[in-house]
């Protein structure tokens, strides 16, 4: 393998293990990164990979037998690591509700835990192509009857209304220039 192919091969790892990192540690309210590149174990173990290939053109047979050891070992672990977590924090689309142009309010459920629990997240989104942006907005589990996600409704252009089962609301503002919730709701979460 050629120098130049083995430094363009640590180039990759190296911008693949950054995006990893980044993803992992930074959380973006672009549509884009969230939904789309939000995969930090599996680019964790691309960048082991791509340095184990790297390491396939050096010199040394030792040096290369240890790396690729090592990459093996961490890829193996990343996508371990990231399988066990997807099947505890595994979401599925409940809906969209539409609200005034641009926005819609996301709502997915999942399971609480290993019981019988539902949690339901909902966050707003301002559509916009590929700069669409996603923001928190509440979250609730039935674990109490009383605190269960029961239904959500606009009440403006920029207000929210989140109902739950023991029919209390709670009002949410968004800020007109951006979108974002002025405030969240979170219960039992």
């Amino acid at each position: 393998m050629s120098p130049v192919r083995s430094l363009v091969l640590v180039g990759a790892s190296l911008c693949a293990g950054g995006l990893a990192a980044l993803v992992y540690f930074q959380e973006s309210d672009l549509v884009l990164l969230r939904e789309h590149l939000n995969h930090p174990f599996a680019l964790g173990a691309l960048a082991c990979l791509l340095m184990a290939w790297a390491a396939a053109g050096l010199r040394w047979r030792w040096l290369r037998l240890l790396i690729g050891i090592v990459a093996g070992l961490v890829a193996t672990v990343a996508m371990l690591g990231g399988l066990l977590i997807l099947s505890f924090t595994s979401t599925e689309e409940a809906g969209f509700v539409d609200g005034p142009d641009p926005y819609r309010l996301r709502l997915q459920k999942s399971m609480a835990g290993l019981g019988p629990d539902t949690v339901t997240w909902l966050s707003v989104r301002r559509d916009g192509g590929l700069l669409s942006r996603e923001w928190d907005l509440g979250c609730f589990n039935d674990d109490d009857p009383d605190d269960g996600f029961d239904s959500v409704s606009w009440t403006g252009p920029n207000s929210i209304e989140i109902r739950v089962g023991d029919g209390r609301t709670f009002p949410v503002a968004l800020d007109p220039g951006s979108g974002r919730p002025r405030s969240t709701v979170a219960l039992n979460c």
